[in-house]
């Protein structure tokens, strides 16, 4: 028995509270001085010229590209990584994605990308990418994926004439 009435238990592990912590979802917006079929076209047919070859499995050299309901990554010497396979694709308003890059394969997130036309004739783009806390290390991932999105996104805007 112990000498305290209050028994102490062992110090929790940080990992299992973050495990079952909430974390928040990755919200990147960015104004496309383009059309919404400008804007959509421009990320999904030229991505392999604005995506930060940084930001590849493969590096230099890399090629990005929808193919097929699926977005993969070919590099130089001819292998391909997938990184999302399209849930939703509705042409010029929203695409909706099962991410697995940079992840676990086996525990998908959710990219959802919305283009929504602006009264100036622009496109508001809303990148969202929710479900991070399903995955092992979620905190460390969202601050991640939040930095990498507002990267990949600044590329997209500039390809597409932002300033």
């Amino acid at each position: 028995m112990s000498p305290s009435l209050f028994s102490h238990a062992a110090d929790p592990d940080p990992k299992d509270a973050e495990q079952g912590a909430s974390v928040p979802d990755v919200v990147s917006v960015r104004q496309i001085p383009r059309d919404a079929e400008e804007a959509f076209n421009g990320f999904t047919d030229y991505l392999h010229l604005w995506w930060p070859e940084d930001l590849t499995d493969f590096g230099e050299g890399t090629h990005a590209e929808f193919e097929g309901g699926v977005l993969t990554e070919t590099g130089p010497d001819g292998e391909t990584a997938v990184w999302a396979t399209v849930r939703t694709r509705e042409p010029d308003t929203l695409l909706e994605l099962d991410w697995v890059a940079g992840q676990d394969p086996r525990i998908p997130t959710d990219v959802r990308v919305d283009f929504a036309p602006a009264a100036d004739g622009s496109t508001v783009v809303t990148l969202r990418h929710s479900g991070i806390d399903r995955l092992p290390d979620g905190a460390q991932e969202y601050e991640r994926l939040q930095r990498e999105w507002s990267e990949i996104l600044d590329r997209y805007s500039r390809f597409m004439g932002a300033r």
